[in-house]
């Protein structure tokens, strides 16, 4: 009896400790439950999606019932915590969508955030815009869901997509997102102040491309804001327009650029993002200087104070001053002879010359033949006489072409600047004088000096480049 005892108790004993282990195999956790994710679009909006080879279970969607990709609405597939994101070479501007139970969607190559950093937001809810931020080759939107850090065969609107086509065009899917008017549903973009900065080049020259740029961003955060339209506006007369990148930043450049040279020899630019429903209007102005050059030539001046009648000959024949940011030539008549009674000259010729593209000045003085018989000092000829100056915003350079004698006796002259010959204790002659002005220079083929006052330069031409910098 005792034995029969004990073996029942061992039975009941047995079966007591095999009962909580059934129990805890009916308390396994259920399979984690999968959000109902809608097409994160507008209402009724229809998006046609492809994938490619390389590219992963996610998708490229882009719109199909004519209206415009860029700018669209992108929405939230389903309710969770909104995180923003940047990567400049890959997804660019993107949000990513935490829906508990391990459940996450991402939503990149935005143009704009449409929330702040860890927003809870309902499905429905106005995330973001499609642009092309990133890594791209066009705007769409790329979309994943994921769980557990793994992807997953995408499924919207109560269907799964999969197997996605290679190709635009192939399928489409119309949202439904939104469309119940629940509190959920998409709300107006609340429009932000921007910021437009000018960061082009300050100088600008006719005749030359002009890259111009500008930037756009977030006025309050300093967030750059991309793929919007921006007009650059160069005087009245010409412009581009460019979109802004990941950046913010918008480049475009005037092919040629032609503007009046004014007194101040600066032109008004202006850039301007006309704004949308997103982002509020903004502009920067900037005054950008214009490149321009200066030349002036003649063929003789001379002051002599001669006691009998003293010789005063203004510069001629004289272009005067020329002051352009365009191409001409300024060239008065030639002067045939002058001839006083120190001195004589023959076919006196003085022009300046100026290029656009760069911006180029070259002014050049001529005379076939001068005589300078001044008293007690040697007689001083010279024939093929030419003076040439040019300038540049790069370097100025000077040259001095003739063929010089001096009592009768041909004298050798150097291919050097200010080569100076001493006429006796009371005079000095020049030959091929140059001297530097703060934007160019000046050159003088022959310039005599001598006790007394007298002064003689034969053959002078100056030429400068400004706003260089």
């Amino acid at each position: 009896m005792r034995k029969r005892n004990r073996l029942l108790t061992g039975l009941l004993t047995a079966l007591a400790l095999a009962a909580p282990t059934t129990a805890v195999a009916a308390d396994e956790p259920a399979p984690l439950a999968k959000p109902a994710f809608l097409a994160p679009f507008e209402c009724e909006s229809q998006w046609t999606y492809s994938t490619y080879p390389g590219h992963g279970n996610v998708l490229d969607f882009v719109r199909s019932d004519g209206k415009t990709t860029p700018g669209s609405p992108v929405l939230a597939s389903a309710a969770g915590t909104a995180t923003r994101h940047n990567q400049p070479g890959g997804g660019g501007q993107y949000i990513r969508i935490d829906h508990g139970d391990g459940w996450i969607t991402e939503y990149m190559h935005l143009a704009t955030y449409e929330v702040p950093d860890g927003t809870q937001v309902e499905q429905g809810r106005l995330i973001g815009t499609v642009g092309s931020t990133g890594n791209v080759t066009g705007p769409h939107l790329h979309y994943e869901q994921e769980l557990n850090g793994v992807h997953q065969d995408i499924e919207l609107e109560g269907k799964v997509l999969t197997p996605y086509p290679g190709e635009y065009g192939e399928k489409f899917i119309t949202s439904t997102n939104g469309c119940d008017g629940d509190p959920g549903e998409p709300e107006p973009p609340v429009q932000k102040d921007t910021a437009l900065t000018y960061d082009g080049p300050a100088t600008i020259a006719n005749g030359s491309p002009a890259p111009l740029s500008a930037t756009l961003k977030e006025k309050e955060s300093g967030t750059p804001v991309a793929d919007r339209e921006v007009t650059l506006a160069l005087g009245a007369n010409q412009s581009c327009k460019a979109r802004t990148t990941a950046e913010g930043k918008a480049t475009c450049t005037i092919e040629k650029v032609a503007q009046p040279l004014t007194d101040s020899a600066t032109v008004p630019l202006k850039a301007t993002f006309a704004g949308d429903e997103a982002y509020k209007a903004s502009e920067a102005t900037a005054e950008l200087k214009l490149q321009y050059v200066t030349g002036r030539a003649y063929g003789l001046s001379a002051t002599v104070p001669v006691l009998v009648l003293p010789v005063v000959i203004a510069p001629t024949p004289d272009t005067g001053e020329v002051r352009t940011a365009d191409a001409k030539t300024t060239a008065p008549p030639c002067t045939q002879n002058i001839s006083a009674l120190v001195l004589t000259a023959d076919a006196l010729c003085a022009d300046v010359t100026t290029t656009t593209g760069p911006s180029t000045t070259t002014a050049k003085s001529m005379l076939t033949k001068v005589s300078l018989g001044l008293p007690g000092l040697p007689v001083v000829e010279a024939t093929g006489v030419t003076a040439t100056s040019k300038s540049t915003c790069e370097a100025s350079t000077g040259a001095t072409d003739l063929k010089l004698t001096i009592a009768g006796t041909p004298v050798t002259v150097p291919n050097v600047p200010n080569y100076s010959i001493d006429l006796g204790p009371t005079a000095k002659l020049v030959v091929n004088e140059q001297l530097k002005t703060p934007n160019g220079l000046t050159v003088n083929a022959l310039h005599l000096t001598a006790l007394g006052g007298a002064d003689v330069v034969v053959a002078s031409s100056t030429s400068g480049a400004h706003n260089c910098a």
